[in-house]
């Protein structure tokens, strides 16, 4: 079988995939935008870019359109300088709404397309709340319909969808359902599993609090988490916050220039810094010892894409505090799992925190009935070889 897989990161959604197709002795080539990316063992990469910017001069809400159009045609462009010297694809899998692979048709037009759908953009906003800044509502949905036109493009010639939860797949219009596979990317449990593990810096002797994210914003629950810290420090002396990740906003609205959450929280609460590390983005290595270690792990988003580190915390054991929010329920289905808080209830958070560390017992049973779920859901080594069936029956159909 041959496969091509596009997105303008890496490894992203695809790399490890693709490598584990390749070791099942599959043809593996991976487009992407990423400079600095290097192929797995046994694979092969093209890199591609996008010859321009969007103008200035395009209308507000087709700046995203030609951003993807662009992309697309930078992929089309290294696809052909590059056709010579690849096998043609039986499958071109692409992440869509980036224009990653819009024009793979237009390449080999013989080849199946796999649209990989994230997110379905819908007014008002799921994933802000109180909306998001537009000229009126009329504007806001307007401006919505246009966002979703490079997902469009590519469903127009998907011979399949993939996403990752039900979650996100009830965002789409029920039109494009018909195609679509939902199954998570699926999560290293070898790799991701209980084991002891303690943080450089922190003291042995300390309870051991967590954060994972990209970004320090409202969206992933940063200000509630940081409010819970302020408030658990004051009648818990060995209490220690490890949060990793960067000073910035990944997901929602902007802050004005010079601003950020970090600095917001650090200014508003009265904290002890010293019992407050903030350690960055780390190595997968460190950022796996840090779920380890975790006594409490605390993981809050708006409804919108769940993140992967949701499901790593779980399948290592930890035990967490988790928003009571739809993506978030899908997992975690019921109290067993995590202690289970309103997203924007930072003395809730405090108290879900301190009942797991008072009771290590229990905490630990809610670790093993996390992990036992995803296990059982979201297991690599059963999702992946799915996958693969999936891709190979896409494939024969084709060539039949």
């Amino acid at each position: 079988m041959k496969i091509i897989f596009s997105h303008q990161n890496f490894p992203a959604q695809f790399g490890h995939f693709g490598a584990y197709l390749a070791r099942c002795g599959w043809d593996v080539t991976f487009f992407t935008a990423a400079e600095a990316a290097k192929p797995p063992e046994g694979c092969r990469m093209v890199k591609m870019a996008a010859h321009r910017e969007p103008g200035a001069e395009t209308h507000r809400y087709l700046r995203g359109l030609e951003s993807a159009v662009l992309n697309a045609q930078g992929f089309a462009n290294s696809a052909m300088r590059t056709r010579a010297k690849i096998p043609a694809p039986d499958v071109v899998v692409a992440h869509s709404g980036w224009g990653s692979g819009s024009f793979a048709k237009a390449v080999w037009p013989e080849a199946k397309f796999v649209s990989y759908a994230e997110w379905y953009y819908r007014w008002p906003p799921r994933d802000l709340e109180g909306g998001a800044p537009a000229q009126g509502a009329e504007d806001g949905r307007a401006y919505t319909i246009a966002r979703n036109l490079p997902m469009l493009l590519d469903f127009d010639q998907a011979d399949r969808i993939w996403c990752p939860t039900a979650f996100q797949a009830g965002q789409f219009p029920q039109a494009y359902r018909d195609r679509m596979t939902v199954r998570h990317d699926g999560v290293d449990c070898e790799i991701f599993a209980p084991a002891k593990a303690w943080i450089e810096g922190v003291p042995e002797d300390a309870e051991l609090v967590t954060y994972a994210t990209r970004g320090m914003e409202p969206h992933r629950g940063f200000p509630e988490f940081m409010r819970a810290v302020a408030a658990l420090q004051k009648t818990r002396p060995k209490m220690h916050a490890v949060i990793a990740g960067q000073d910035r906003v990944a997901y929602g609205e902007k802050l004005p220039e010079g601003e950020s959450w970090k600095a917001r929280m650090l200014e508003e609460l009265d904290l002890d810094l010293d019992r407050v590390h903030f350690v960055g983005l780390l190595p997968y290595s460190r950022y796996r010892e840090l779920l380890q270690a975790s006594q409490a792990h605390v993981y809050l988003t708006v409804p919108f894409v769940l993140s992967w580190s949701m499901i790593e915390s779980m399948a290592a054991g930890c035990p967490m505090v988790v928003s009571d929010t739809a993506p978030v329920r899908e997992v975690v289905t019921d109290g067993s799992m995590a202690e289970i808080v309103p997203l924007r209830d930072a003395a809730a958070v405090a108290a879900a925190v301190a009942r797991l560390l008072d009771d290590p017992d229990m905490a630990r049973r809610k670790g093993e009935m996390a992990r036992r779920r995803v296990l059982a859901a979201y297991d690599r080594r059963w999702i992946w070889p799915a996958r693969a069936q999936e891709l190979a029956e896409l494939a024969t159909d084709m060539a039949s």
